[in-house]
């Protein structure tokens, strides 16, 4: 439509300045004048008007200014192709209105070049001339029509299609919703109550060993192992939370997490937060904490009592952790084998390197379980992104999740 506005415009143009008699600025040659421009000013504010949410009331009046002026045109240039703006304008009604509406404007407009172009133009053909000016008129109008109804049917079937997809979204998330439900249902129904009972059996035990007073290497093993029960069952139900949804504060997880680190890895540890601290993704929360668990265990393992430094840094879209050591003072070659034992993602649980290294023994501790390539896979899931390697004589672990 836009493009045939511009060569209407331009074929109007020319044809009335080729007929006679041509525009001026006196009597009817300022008549001519005026209806030239006002075929010219609506064509192209027409052509110019992308927005088709536009008023109708001003899409009728372009159209109306734009079929007078043909019409007048018509009236006092015979020869001129006058029928072209008049039979354009008739076109625009029915592409941007509605039909009833386009309907009233286009009929007396339609009539009126019919009859002008028999009246003025030779009485052998006169009848033949209208009929054709009318017809101009009546197939582009319906052209236009059919045009304007294929293009809302268009709309209307990418709308149903964008509805159908979203509706497949919100039942994949519904369901999505619902597995995990169900999995934390039976994670805490068998894990974390399998654990409570253990935890008590434990607590009983240990009762038991005071009042017998047991070997105090043996009263030792039970309470620890009635710790790292607790700690599990709590690493169950952060678990669980996660699965369902729940928020728990970053902040004051890691908090927990280091205390128990200098508790059970004789770590030397420190945790620094920077930014503005808010809560995130269940998902990115859980991945974020396991990532941290996997890092500490591994400098207990490989820098055990090197001091460690971990950052919590919130931006604007994303929190950033960030757990850096010192390492140990090693030989370049043990050195060496140190980073490459590192860089293979080794399991993070219990003591000992595996590598060959001697290290100084710590008390078994629950680390991740997945070693550097699950840390990265937990990640990597939620959208975010890890780093892993060394950093002077010590290593540096950064996670980045979206926050």
């Amino acid at each position: 439509m836009h493009l045939m506005l511009w060569v209407v415009m331009v074929l109007t143009i020319a044809s009335v300045l080729q007929s006679r008699p041509h525009p001026g600025v006196t009597g009817e040659r300022l008549v001519i004048s005026l209806a030239l421009a006002g075929c010219v000013v609506s064509l192209i504010v027409s052509a110019l008007a992308r927005d088709t949410g536009k008023p109708e009331a001003a899409t009728a009046a372009m159209s109306l200014v734009l079929g007078v002026s043909g019409n007048v045109l018509a009236f006092l240039q015979p020869a001129s192709m006058a029928v072209v703006p008049v039979s354009t304008a008739v076109a625009m009604l029915f592409a941007r209105l509605r039909p009833s509406l386009a309907a009233l404007p286009a009929a007396p407009l339609t009539v009126a070049i019919a009859v002008i172009t028999a009246y003025a133009g030779s009485s052998r053909n006169a009848f033949q001339a209208a009929v054709a000016c009318a017809l101009l008129c009546v197939v582009l109008g319906a052209v236009f029509f059919f045009a304007r109804q294929a293009r809302m049917r268009h709309d209307h079937t990418e709308l149903l299609l964008a509805e159908l997809e979203d509706s497949r979204e919100a039942q994949a998330r519904a369901a999505a919703v619902a597995e995990r439900t169900r999995i934390a249902r039976e994670l805490h129904d068998i894990l974390a109550q399998s654990l409570s009972a253990l935890s008590v059996q434990l607590e009983g035990a240990r009762k038991l060993a005071e009042r017998d007073q047991v070997d105090p290497a043996l009263h030792r093993l039970i309470v620890r192992s009635g710790e790292l029960t607790r700690e599990g069952l709590s690493d169950a139900r952060r678990a669980v939370a996660a699965l369902r949804g729940d928020d728990v504060p970053m902040v004051d997880q890691l908090t927990t997490l280091v205390r128990r680190c200098r508790r059970d890895l004789a770590l030397p540890i420190t945790l620094t937060v920077t930014g503005q601290a808010r809560t995130l993704a269940p998902e990115a929360n859980l991945a974020l904490y396991r990532g941290a668990q996997e890092a500490l265990t591994n400098a207990a393992r490989y820098a055990a009592g090197s001091p460690t430094a971990m950052v919590l840094r919130y931006t604007p879209q994303a929190a950033v952790l960030t757990i850096s050591d010192q390492g140990r003072a090693v030989s370049d070659q043990d050195q060496g084998t140190v980073d490459q034992g590192r860089a293979s993602g080794a399991d993070g649980d219990g003591a000992g390197t595996g590598t060959g290294v001697p290290v100084a023994p710590v008390e078994a501790w629950t680390g991740g379980g997945n070693g550097l390539r699950g840390m990265r896979e937990r990640i990597e899931q939620v959208g975010g992104v890890a780093h892993a390697g060394p950093a002077g004589q010590g290593w540096t672990v950064e996670m980045e999740v979206p926050a």
